[in-house]
């Protein structure tokens, strides 16, 4: 019998499978679960451990993670049918790792601590290649005490803890790495097709990136196969970066901050999601901006 804490995984997407199988492979008990029965059969087949809803997680696991879409998914989690709070929960430990907004995360910890639970706001930076290598970095908000307490589990997914402090300053920094990943996207996908109605080949973009240090990085390198080979598969899908832009704007107009370069990237992604592209990567951009830029 295992001497290590178990973990319960709610939400089992492109993240949240590869997580709770790593967390899985280095020795923790593990179980999850799904909202929907697909993923859930799909886990069991992977040699996970699977119930059927939240609170039975929260009964049988010392932490809970949770790796959801959406603040309404969080609290359908928490507080609907079958949730979390329903669970034996006094004393445990809720680990909130999806990618919401700062004030969601503060109303969730509100209702867990009312609970009994502790409380970790601990969103991650990478997408499908980072988490399948256990490569996340855990962007995290809350008492440092629960964080050590946890650090085992979360560096099972990661390789890296960043601790940017209370809880909601994880989502908070979330959303500012999240802002440079969707202006560094817009940027590529911008000049490869400034490129192509020039007659350039877009692949000398890359080669241009490759020899200069100064803008050469693991990102532009992931992305160049997906957009040379017009590969909308997602890593990262549109529709859920459209979300944390759209979270981005919010915090800059409560804060009286002007991000003018981010609502343009809001209305070029709104744009693709509105053309049926929401599902498709982020990537998909490329497909609003070419025609557009032909056109004049």
């Amino acid at each position: 019998m295992s001497s290590k804490p178990t973990i319960g995984f709610i939400g089992l997407g492109i993240m949240g499978m590869a997580m709770a199988k790593n967390t899985q492979a280095k020795g923790y008990p593990v179980l999850v679960t799904n909202r929907s029965e697909g993923r859930r059969k799909e886990a069991k087949s992977e040699g996970l451990s699977v119930l059927s809803t939240p609170k039975e997680i929260a009964d049988q696991s010392d932490a809970i993670v949770i790796m959801v879409t959406d603040s309404s998914g969080v609290q359908d989690v928490l507080k609907g049918p079958g949730g979390i709070l329903q669970g034996e929960v006094r004393n445990k430990t809720v680990i909130q790792m999806s990618t919401i907004d700062e004030p969601s995360t503060l109303k969730f910890s509100i209702q867990a601590e009312e609970a009994g639970l502790y409380f970790l706001d601990c969103p991650v930076a990478g997408s499908k290649k980072q988490v399948e290598a256990g490569q996340l970095v855990i962007l995290a908000g809350g008492d440092p005490e629960i964080l050590e307490k946890w650090n085992g589990p979360l560096m099972a997914m990661g390789k890296a803890i960043v601790h940017a402090g209370g809880i909601g300053k994880g989502t908070a920094l979330k959303l500012c790495m999240n802002l440079i990943v969707s202006q560094m996207t817009t940027a590529l996908c911008e000049s490869v097709a400034l490129a192509k109605v020039q007659k350039i080949s877009p692949e000398a973009i890359f080669d241009v990136i490759r020899e200069s240090p100064a803008i050469n990085c693991g990102y532009f390198q992931i992305k160049e196969k997906p957009i040379l080979e017009d590969n909308f598969k997602p890593a990262f899908s549109l529709e859920n970066m459209l979300k944390d832009v759209r979270f981005m704007d919010e915090a800059a107009k409560h804060h009286r901050l002007a991000l003018p370069v981010t609502q343009a990237v809001r209305f070029l992604m709104e744009a693709a999601r509105t053309e049926g592209f929401g599902k498709e990567d982020l990537i998909s951009i490329k497909k609003v901006l070419t025609p557009k830029i032909s056109q004049n």
